[in-house]
């Protein structure tokens, strides 16, 4: 083979190469970005639909202090709130929102309790932290997304 054309075609196998390398690069790294902001995204959203739910929540803990609920539209907001965590989340995300759910109903069906009874039981028992496990399931499920 003349050496001229072998130059000119290591030359250019060489460009092509370094062409195709850079653009595989370049292609795998924008895919690396777009999926690292994806995921960023999903967990921001997800962060805000727990707090909605944990604020929820709250609001309805402390109302079943002191008040029977008159009808089940009082935790209508919490379930809402878990069936839109039934298309993102995790099973343990879940289960633990429906023990929450569940919790605050059971709160509500109690008799009215002063305040001070409420303190005993929050000293006593699992309603120290009522959404103590819940919390730590989004966190855990919060942190496998933004790794």
């Amino acid at each position: 083979m003349d050496p001229a054309i072998l130059s000119a075609v290591s030359g250019l196998s060489g460009a092509v190469i370094g062409a195709v390398s850079s653009l595989a690069t370049s292609w795998l790294t924008q895919r690396d970005q777009l999926r690292a902001q994806a995921l960023r995204h999903e967990a921001d959203k997800r962060e805000a639909l727990y707090a909605e739910f944990i604020i929820e929540a709250s609001k309805r803990y402390t109302d079943a202090w002191d008040h029977q609920a008159q009808g089940p539209e009082v935790i209508t907001g919490l379930h809402s709130a878990l069936g839109r965590m039934r298309l993102s989340s995790s099973s343990e995300v879940i289960h633990a929102a429906g023990q929450v759910i569940s919790l605050v109903t059971e709160a509500y069906a109690d008799a009215s309790k002063t305040f001070d009874e409420a303190r005993e039981r929050v000293r006593s028992g699992p309603e120290a932290d009522p959404l103590k496990d819940f919390a730590e399931t989004c966190r855990a499920e919060l942190r496998v997304l933004r790794v």
